[in-house]
């Protein structure tokens, strides 16, 4: 193992502001989801932990965290969790799949989707937090995601209305798949 030089370490931890964290302005922002990793909380429910990059601006390259937790024993909660999961472009076609959550993970990474970020104190500090999840117009993952068995990676969100905000892409259904259902 090769030995640390921690004056340099410190010099540099110190040159980038000493270690300060200023969370981003409240306000609307185009961000990639750039890791996905699933788990359980420890009540026992499934969560998706969500690390998402601002990818224009001023802002360009930061950080912000999410979890999204599926609670069954709450059908407002299910709602929000879907509206989310729709804004990322998988839809009810998705989910009627049945993917496992490390499934739902991998086909995250990559992401785009504009969001509304806003801030509240947590022990004693300011954080953002992600207020809202919208689909993002002609948002389309720099890499291809990986999909469950099955399901084709979703084609680019069609094009706006006048003045309005363009459909969250959808999933191609397999030729097996019983006909789309409704959406959330």
């Amino acid at each position: 193992m090769s030995q640390l030089n921690w004056n340099e370490l410190l010099q540099a931890a110190e040159s980038s502001g000493g270690g300060s964290y200023e969370p981003l302005p409240d306000g609307t922002y185009d961000l990639k989801v750039v890791e996905a990793t699933d788990t359980v909380t420890q009540t026992g429910k499934v969560m998706f932990k969500v690390k998402a990059e601002v990818q224009t601006g001023a802002y360009a390259k930061r950080l912000v965290w999410d979890n999204l937790v599926i609670s069954t024993d709450n059908n407002t909660a299910l709602s929000i969790f879907f509206s989310k999961m729709g804004a990322l472009g998988l839809n009810r076609d998705f989910f009627g799949t049945s993917p496992a959550p490390a499934q739902i993970a991998g086909v995250l990474a990559g992401r785009m989707f504009r969001a509304q970020i806003g801030s509240r104190v947590w022990n004693g500090e300011k954080r953002n937090e992600i207020k809202r999840y919208m689909p993002m117009e002609g948002a389309v993952a720099s890499a291809p995601a990986a999909a469950p068995v099955g399901i084709a990676p979703a084609p680019p969100a069609p094009a706006p209305a006048p003045g309005g905000i363009a459909p969250a892409p959808a999933y191609v259904a397999p030729a097996e798949a019983a006909p789309p259902a409704p959406p959330f």
